[in-house]
């Protein structure tokens, strides 16, 4: 009986042996780790649409995303016409942005940049504006500051010949407020220049474009050279929220009297990487492309 109970109990277990291996081999792919998708790929602004008309393009190169040329909309013609900027670059570097517009009485404004030593900051630029009639015509210099410790740009000291006169006579001081990395402030400050070729603040005029309670998601202009939108925002300062990595959810302007501020609210909706695909209350649409 001994012997009969030893010869079942190894027949037992052969038999649990036996189980256990088919059930390691029934499917060879089950003890394979899913493969990693890796890093999901690179991404650049390309539209910006509203009820499927556009109101921003950007055409970028294939692989690097640098930006080519950006169309977007001309808000000092009544009716709907738009800028499109044509960038140039040297050495990787952006140092030219030209911006025509569609309607012919518009300004032509032609931006010359000179990049800093790293490629990554504006160290200095000039503009010449061209309008139908010398007197329309502006020629800018401008000098760009930047806090030491933090390297965010805190000033911009524009100083102007305006109307077909030879020497700078008048200045706009562009002056900004951070928190953390987002601009939620711009004062512009516009008057003229005194004998010295100085700023004389007793003759300015104040405009403020207050950009407030950013989200922490990404901006879809984060994407492209912030370069573009400082030169773009000198053209239109509503537009200096676009060199922040976040976004706002109200923008307020003020702009000098008779003029009646304007509050502005948005919302978004995100995709699974935090980037904005929709800003609901103007009814916006962004449209990205892989890299």
């Amino acid at each position: 009986m001994v012997k009969n109970y030893f010869l079942k109990m190894f027949a037992g277990i052969a038999f649990l042996g036996l189980l256990t291996a088919c059930n390691t081999t029934s499917d060879p792919t089950e003890s394979i780790p899913n493969p990693d998708d890796g890093p999901p790929p690179k991404r650049v602004l390309a539209k910006v649409s509203s009820n499927n008309m556009s109101q921003e393009d950007y055409v970028t190169t294939a692989v690097t995303g640098d930006l080519q040329t950006a169309v977007s909309k001309d808000e000092s013609f009544a009716g709907s016409a738009y800028y499109t900027g044509t960038v140039t670059y040297t050495n990787k570097n952006i140092t030219k942005i030209k911006f025509v517009s569609s309607a012919t009485s518009s300004l032509v404004y032609e931006f010359n940049i000179v990049p800093d030593a790293t490629g990554k900051k504006i160290y200095n630029a000039t503009s010449t504006t061209t309008g139908a009639t010398p007197s329309a015509s502006v020629v800018s210099d401008y000098a760009f500051t930047y806090d030491p410790v933090t390297n965010r740009l805190t000033k911009i000291l524009e100083k102007r010949k305006e109307g077909g006169i030879s020497a700078y006579n008048k200045f706009i001081n562009y002056a900004f407020v951070y928190s953390g990395e987002n601009v939620i402030q711009v004062v512009c400050s516009k008057g003229l220049l005194d004998i010295n070729g100085s700023p004389n603040m007793g003759t300015a005029v104040i405009s403020k474009y207050s950009f407030q309670n950013y989200d922490a998601q990404k901006s879809p202009y984060s994407t492209l050279p912030t370069a573009y939108f400082i030169a773009r925002s000198l053209i239109n300062p509503a537009q200096f929220y676009k060199i922040s990595p976040n976004n706002p959810t109200s923008m307020y302007i003020e702009l000098p009297a008779p003029a009646t501020p304007v509050n502005t609210a948005q919302s978004y909706s995100y995709d699974n990487q935090g980037y904005v695909v929709v800003e609901k209350n103007q009814n916006l649409t962004f449209t990205y492309k892989n890299l």
